[in-house]
């Protein structure tokens, strides 16, 4: 018994000892460990913006116990932890403060915390990198400095196309009476917004502006660096000495008369006089005005009403003179005295065919016609005492510029001046800016009506719907075409080929090449446009056009590009049916090419392309000044068909018949 009693004690000590050393164990450290071998982070947003980061934005790190990390803090801000393992986590990027990030283009370098499970010992420090976008509007810069009621101030910024007001000193302008551009998208990147009437304090009033956004909240415009000054014509006390008559000119004086844009005596408008040519531009201290002699006798005849000056648009009126006195007695037309032509539209520098010109000078009213180079033409529109308009004739005769034609004004009942001007005029047609669009063809039937057909004639693009609804090709429309027999050959008579007026189309093939199109060319061509969703008949059409690039001639082309082409004539003969867009300039045309182009008579019509100039009816220059309708860099068109190309048009008179 003894020795098992032993025994149960050496297996109890054995026990014990065992149980001893087990409490002893020490547990393996499982400390989380980001692999940063493994591009560390995705994203890994960098200092670029490259690479980017969000407020939102999931990020994911790789690594080693990673299930033990319990903590994670974004700029000092705790991260939400979306998942984790042993070997990856993935947090959640937190919203951070608005007043120490705001929105930026540039990304903010952030420190990037990971903490042990008991969430204070740091076991990962690392520099990211969190972007802020801008979503809000963000105000910039506005232009100009100064300005008066109905000027336009630009703003830029960012998103300015959440801004839903703009006030001016208290006066709010909406968003919708911002001036806009319908024909381009806004990017948000500025809005125009022109200047309310504002009480005025004087000469120059400082103008607090502000912006209302979407968001709620206000910009402001305006800063101690960076004001803006409303500007106010202001008279100088003005003293009437007698009674003023018909024809009489009155100079007043004061500050920002330039500005002034408007006289009245009571109901008439008087005229503010322009500098003659040679003189100073008005510097604002000035500003003088003519009393029409159109304005009716009265009775009595001596009248007294207010003279009023006018500013800004819409209009603001201030009194000038609270009591005018006019003797409207008729003075009598005196007669016109010449000052200057030119032509009505400014984008024009040169006297052109069947174009409106404004002739200035004085005693104009009474004007009521003009007779240049022999042929008499009315005035387009009542004329007043310091200009006249009227429309050049296209009978015009010549293809050079003609220097010097003699201008005379007939006015008072058939009056007639003596020596009244000379004027340089080119006697052919120039139209800027017109825009041809692409035939359909096989790649969709959608475009193709708009801008189709160039007519020559008219200088001006129309539509499939207007070509076919107005009948211009009638011998085509017919589908059997008894004017053009074959490719680049006329048949039918005289009368039947030159009723119908020269035109051309842009057309786009199936393997992408560009052209214009001689309509006798081919049976195939005009097919390509569609009126009411149907293919216009394979037939030719009636006019025969040839074209030629310009390459040989550096001194023509540089004068049709820059517009002081002086004479229409090209020297060499048109051969080409369909010049086509390409890479570089040659035979093939680019932008900056200039065609020439000649509509052939019809007795050369019959036998084909034009031999010399005796065979040309009509001729002119195509001068290529934009083409969204191809790609430059493969001279093809774009692959959608859509599009177009742009260009100014040079046209004569007819040459021979």
């Amino acid at each position: 018994m003894s020795s098992v009693k032993n025994i149960s004690v050496l297996l109890a000590a054995a026990v014990l000892a065992f149980g001893g050393c087990k409490e002893d164990i020490i547990e393996p450290v499982r400390t989380p460990v980001v692999d940063v071998t493994n591009n560390t982070l995705e994203p890994n947003a960098d200092g670029s913006g490259t690479v980017r980061a969000y407020v939102g934005t999931h990020v994911t790190a790789v690594g080693f116990n990673l299930d033990n990390v319990g903590r994670v803090q974004v700029a000092d801000i705790d991260a939400a932890i979306v998942e984790q393992n042993i070997s990856s986590i993935v947090f959640e990027i937190p919203d951070l403060p608005e007043e120490s990030f705001p929105q930026q283009d540039d990304p903010y370098s952030v420190s990037l915390r990971m903490y042990d499970s008991d969430g204070e010992t740091v076991v990962f420090n690392y520099e990211y990198y969190v972007t802020i976008p801008v979503t809000d509007a963000i105000f910039e810069d506005f232009t100009p400095s100064e300005g008066t009621v109905g000027d336009v101030l630009t703003i830029t910024g960012r998103n300015l196309d959440q801004i839903t007001s703009v006030t001016f000193n208290g006066v709010e302008v909406r968003s919708d009476q911002f001036v806009r551009d319908d024909s381009a998208e806004s990017d948000g990147s500025s809005i125009q917004v022109p200047v309310p009437a504002i009480a005025a304090e004087g000469a120059s009033t400082p103008v607090t502006i502000t912006a209302q956004w979407g968001g709620g909240e206000v910009l402001n415009i305006t800063s101690a660096e960076k004001t803006f000054t409303l500007l106010t014509p202001v008279f100088d006390q003005y003293t009437q000495s007698g009674t003023a008559i018909l024809g009489d000119e009155i100079t007043f004086t004061g500050v920002n008369l330039d500005l002034v844009n408007g006289f009245s005596w009571g109901e008439y408008s008087l005229l503010i006089m322009e500098p003659e040519e040679g003189e100073a531009e008005p510097d604002g201290t000035s500003v003088t005005v003519k009393i029409p002699t159109s304005i009716e006798q009265m009775d009595p005849v001596v009248q007294t009403a207010a003279l009023t000056a006018l500013y800004g648009s819409p209009a603001q009126t201030l009194t000038v003179v609270s009591e005018f006195r006019l003797d409207t007695t008729p003075q009598g037309a005196a007669a016109p005295e010449f000052s200057s032509v030119a032509p009505t539209d400014e984008n024009y520098d040169k006297i052109y065919l069947d174009r409106e010109v404004t002739v200035k000078g004085m005693n104009m009213a009474s004007v009521e016609a003009f007779i240049i180079d022999g042929i008499e033409v009315p005035v387009s529109e009542t004329p007043n005492d310091i200009e006249a308009k009227f429309v050049v004739p296209s009978t015009i005769s010549g293809t050079a510029l003609r220097e010097g034609l003699t201008l005379e004004a007939k006015y008072d009942g058939g009056n007639l001046t003596e020596g009244f001007a000379t004027v340089d005029v080119y006697p052919f047609y120039f139209q800027k800016g017109l825009r041809l669009g692409v035939g359909a063809g096989s790649k969709t039937s959608e475009i193709g009506n708009s801008n189709a057909f160039l007519m020559f004639n008219d200088r001006k693009t129309i539509s499939v719907d207007e070509f076919v609804e107005s009948n211009v090709d009638p011998f085509f429309l017919s589908g059997k075409n008894t004017v053009t027999a074959a490719a680049n050959k006329v048949s039918g008579t005289r009368e039947e080929y030159y009723s119908v007026a020269p035109y051309t189309i842009l057309t786009a093939s199936s393997s992408g090449k560009l052209a214009f199109q001689n309509p006798t060319n081919s049976s195939s061509q005009i097919k390509n446009f569609r009126y009411n969703g149907e293919a216009l008949p394979s037939t030719y059409g009636t006019p025969m056009v040839y074209f030629r690039v310009v390459k040989d001639n550096a001194e023509l082309k540089a004068s049709a590009v820059d517009g002081t082409l002086s004479d229409i004539v090209y020297d060499k003969n048109c051969g080409s049916s369909a010049p086509a867009f390409g890479t570089v300039e040659g035979d093939t045309w680019v932008k900056g090419s200039v065609i020439a182009v000649s509509y052939v008579k019809y007795d050369q019509a019959t036998a084909g392309k034009p031999d010399d100039l005796a065979d040309v009816n009509r001729c002119g220059y195509i001068v290529i000044r934009e083409i969204t309708a191809g790609d430059a860099a493969t001279g093809s068109a774009v692959e959608d068909r859509t599009g177009y190309v742009e260009f100014d048009l040079y046209w004569s008179n007819v040459i021979n018949e």
